[in-house]
């Protein structure tokens, strides 16, 4: 009765813990978040622990790339493989309007499972010896400002189930500020655990200099700008998938990059 009562308590313990997500994410850098109308820009897709090494990521897991200009317009742009490797290029652009531009990174949604033979594409029903098994989506996004800030981007609704949103441009913000964001979880806020860091902060993968919760009065999560340079903002969350014989859960991510000067 003992054991059974202790293992209860550490269960529920276990649940009120911050749970950061190890997998591998998305991000996306830009070489220079604050050009000038019409100066080229680099920007660069990314997949991996350890922010912000450049681990190029895969071309067959990248679905669409496109960025939000101040008006809320969609540019779509393309991606291509880097030479004869199997990873995305750094992608160059020129951004002529002044304001705030979001780029926006979409990763294919599908099927992933763990095995005793290793990791698959496929779904439950689909494998053997399956450990655990999701349906995974997931974002990034790079905030961008040309000139000056303003412009609708930032609101600019991208169509993903699983959204982090920041409520401020945070191109603008100073060391020791702080940068509201929200999660949206199916178009509702969403109460969860958020996680930033900025380079240089640590070499370490799945290493992060804040972590918060969003609050229950307003449904957002206040992140304390502790130095210069550049930031990555992420969330995760994972909830049962409704076909158990398919996937364990819905396993979703986003990311926000943004500079600091």
């Amino acid at each position: 009765m003992k054991k059974f009562m202790f293992t209860q308590l550490v269960t529920a313990l276990l649940m009120l813990m911050p749970v950061n997500s190890y997998a591998h994410y998305l991000w996306i850098t830009v070489d220079n978040y604050t050009p000038e109308p019409g100066e080229e820009i680099t920007i660069s897709l990314s997949w991996g622990h350890d922010f912000p090494k450049n681990s190029a990521a895969g071309m067959e897991k990248l679905d669409k790339l496109f960025i939000i200009d101040p008006d809320g317009e969609i540019i779509p742009l393309t991606i291509t493989a880097k030479g004869n490797e199997k990873v995305a290029a750094p992608v160059k652009i020129r951004l002529n309007k002044k304001g705030t531009y979001t780029a926006v990174l979409i990763r294919k949604a599908g099927f992933s499972s763990k095995t005793t033979q290793g990791y698959f594409s496929k779904s439950k029903k689909e494998l053997d010896g399956v450990i655990s098994s999701s349906w995974s989506e997931a974002s990034a996004k790079a905030v961008i400002t040309v000139g000056s800030a303003g412009g609708g981007a930032l609101q600019k609704n991208t169509g993903q189930r699983y959204r982090l949103i920041s409520l401020k441009d945070p191109n603008m913000l100073k060391k020791g500020d702080n940068l509201p964001v929200k999660i949206i979880l199916d178009n509702e806020p969403y109460r969860t655990w958020v996680y930033a860091t900025y380079a240089g902060f640590s070499p370490d993968k799945d290493t992060f200099a804040y972590t918060t919760r969003v609050n229950k009065e307003d449904m957002e999560a206040k992140i304390k700008i502790l130095e210069k340079g550049i930031w990555l903002v992420k969330a995760s969350d994972k909830i049962p998938y409704p076909n158990p014989e398919e996937a364990d859960n819905y396993s979703f991510t986003s990311t926000l990059t943004f500079e600091v000067k």
